[in-house]
C-alpha cells in the first residue's frame, strides 16, 4: 500500500481490485460482424457497405456497438431471422438478453425499434422488433430488401 497525495493506493499485479473482487479483463477492439440468416425459406443475406463493430469488454461484461448501412450487394430476402456475430462468446452460464430496446433498423422508409437476444454459449445474437405495443417477432432477411437499409445496435452482454 502507497500513500500518494495523502490518500492510500492499492497496487494490483494483474487486475484492478475492488474490495473483494479484482477486475481482471479489459479489452477493446473493433470487428466485422457476419450476418446471416437462420431457419425461414427463400433466405438471401443481406450485404451492407458499411459493415462495422466495436467493443469493450470489462470484467464480465461486452459493450457492442454495430453499424450495418447501406446497398453493399445482395438486397436481403426470405423468412429467416437475421442473427450477427458477436466479438466475444457469452458464457456458457449467461443470463440470455432479450427484448430491450437496442437498436433500430431502417428498411427504405420504414424504421424498426430492434431488440438483440443474446443466448448462453452462442456466438451470435439475433434480433427481433416489435409488431404492436405488445408483440414482438424475428427481424428477417425480408425486412433489410431494399438498397436504402441498415441496422444499428447498442447492447452488452454477459461473457
Amino acid at each position: 500500500m502507497e500513500h500518494i497525495n495523502g490518500k492510500k493506493h492499492l497496487s494490483v499485479v494483474g487486475g484492478i481490485n475492488f474490495g473483494n473482487e479484482d477486475l481482471t479483463y479489459y479489452d477493446e477492439g473493433t470487428y466485422i460482424p457476419v450476418v446471416t440468416l437462420v431457419g425461414g425459406t427463400g433466405n438471401t443475406v443481406p450485404v451492407y457497405a458499411t459493415n462495422t463493430g466495436r467493443y469493450t469488454r470489462i470484467g464480465n461484461r461486452c459493450f457492442v456497438e454495430i453499424y450495418l448501412d447501406g446497398d453493399g450487394g445482395n438486397e436481403g430476402a426470405g423468412t429467416g431471422r437475421i442473427n450477427i456475430s458477436l466479438p466475444i462468446t457469452p458464457s456458457a452460464s449467461s443470463l440470455s438478453h432479450a427484448d430491450s430496446l437496442d437498436g433500430r433498423g431502417v428498411n427504405n422508409t420504414t424504421f424498426y425499434q430492434l431488440a438483440v437476444s443474446v443466448g448462453a454459449g452462442v456466438s451470435t445474437c439475433w434480433l427481433r422488433y416489435w409488431t404492436s405495443v405488445s408483440a414482438v417477432a424475428n427481424f428477417t432477411g425480408d425486412l433489410q430488401n431494399n438498397g436504402t437499409r441498415s441496422i444499428i445496435l447498442n447492447f452488452s452482454y454477459e461473457v
